[in-house]
């Protein structure tokens, strides 16, 4: 399953956020979770930072890799020893809205005003402001950033 787009939202008094619905039902229509009457996610710190949000099926896969990685034993521990630890189960309530851990909004810095991007395997919270900015130092610095994928490919 592939997430795209850019999408404004905030994290309310209670630490919800709202997943949209044409997220919800992409992944509803794509994926085995379609079987179950709950939308579940999977969510743990990730980089620059931010909070980066799994399917279940999409952490259950990451997790599969990590057991056929070929990284060094007591490194591949030690990630797995921090990832996993920082990972919670959140579940989707009727309005489509998930609950995030107060330690992981702490851990990324994130206030009210958040974005929720769409990074092929995964969904990531960003703060919306330091988002912007990312984009346009970007865009600015490394305008080739945005070549044919093709051209990425060959090299």
């Amino acid at each position: 399953m592939v997430f795209t787009g850019t999408h404004e939202h905030t994290i309310d008094s209670k630490n919800r956020l709202a997943i949209p619905a044409e997220i919800r039902a992409q992944i509803q229509s794509g994926t085995r979770e379609n079987l179950s009457p709950s939308l579940i996610f999977f969510v743990t710190l990730g980089e620059g930072p931010s909070l980066y949000l799994y399917t279940e099926q999409g952490f259950n896969e990451r997790a599969q890799e990590l057991l056929a990685a070929e990284t060094d034993p007591d490194q591949l521990l030690a990630y797995e020893r921090v990832w996993f630890s920082l990972s919670r189960r959140v579940e989707a309530d009727s309005s489509g809205r998930i609950t995030l851990p107060e330690p992981l909004i702490d851990r990324a810095n994130l206030d009210s005003e958040i974005v929720l991007l769409g990074v092929n395997d995964h969904l990531e919270i960003r703060d919306r402001t330091t988002w912007r900015t990312y984009v346009e130092q970007i865009l600015t610095e490394q305008p080739q950033i945005l070549m044919d994928p093709r051209r990425v490919m060959r090299n």
